[in-house]
């Protein structure tokens, strides 16, 4: 006398096969197939996997048809077309360009405050501010002079306040430039926008958080 089993003796449990087409031929083949050891056997333990598992069988994804890419179609260009990453790249290229040479910027200046102006002196050579060729080009702005001299050695010669501001607003309208009349020396005239208002430099200094003043 043989125990009781708490399933019915005959009883099968059958479970639903996949969706897949692939998946469920393979399922259908492997229930009527042989169960000796065989070339199908691995057939019917993959199809076994997905009947249990099925699509987060490993075996889920082989079982899928290959995709027929016999009437596939090859695209052909000219060579007239260019791919994203050829284009980014070609612009990726900067180009030279030719911005003169160097200004050599002098800090061999001297300057005044005069009240309601500011004066800078700039010397140069005897007679060097009058050669032929030589030219002066002079900008203003509210918080900023700068004054290229051209002509008067290798390269240009200037004077500036730079990335520092003036110590106060100046009024470009009214600003002004000239040369003395031995050509040797440059005069800047700053004016005030504040007349009462006493510059103890040239130029605000910024603070360097680690050298200090600049």
């Amino acid at each position: 006398h043989f125990g009781s089993s708490s399933r019915a003796r005959g009883a099968v449990c059958v479970q639903p096969l996949p969706s897949d087409p692939c998946a469920r031929k393979m399922a259908e083949e492997a229930e009527g197939g042989p169960a000796t050891a065989s070339p199908a056997a691995g057939e019917n333990k993959i199809a076994e996997s997905i009947v249990s598992k099925g699509e987060n069988s490993y075996y889920f994804a082989h079982a899928r048809q290959k995709e027929d890419l016999s009437n596939a179609q090859r695209i052909e260009g000219d060579g007239s077309r260019q791919l994203a990453a050829d284009a980014m790249q070609k612009l990726s290229i900067a180009e030279e360009v030719d911005v003169g040479p160097k200004v050599r910027w002098r800090e061999d200046y001297a300057w005044s405050d005069e009240g309601a102006k500011v004066k800078i002196y700039v010397e140069f050579p005897e007679g060097a501010l009058g050669r032929p060729g030589a030219k002066v080009e002079v900008t203003f702005s509210e918080h900023k002079f700068e004054a290229i001299v051209h002509g008067v050695a290798e390269r240009p010669e200037g004077v500036t306040n730079g990335e520092h501001k003036l110590s106060g607003e100046i009024v470009p309208g009214k600003c002004s430039w000239r040369t003395n009349s031995s050509k040797s020396r440059l005069s800047i005239t700053l004016v005030k926008a504040d007349e009462e208002n006493p510059w103890g430099s040239l130029k605000k200094h910024k603070i360097s958080k680690a050298t200090g003043w600049t």
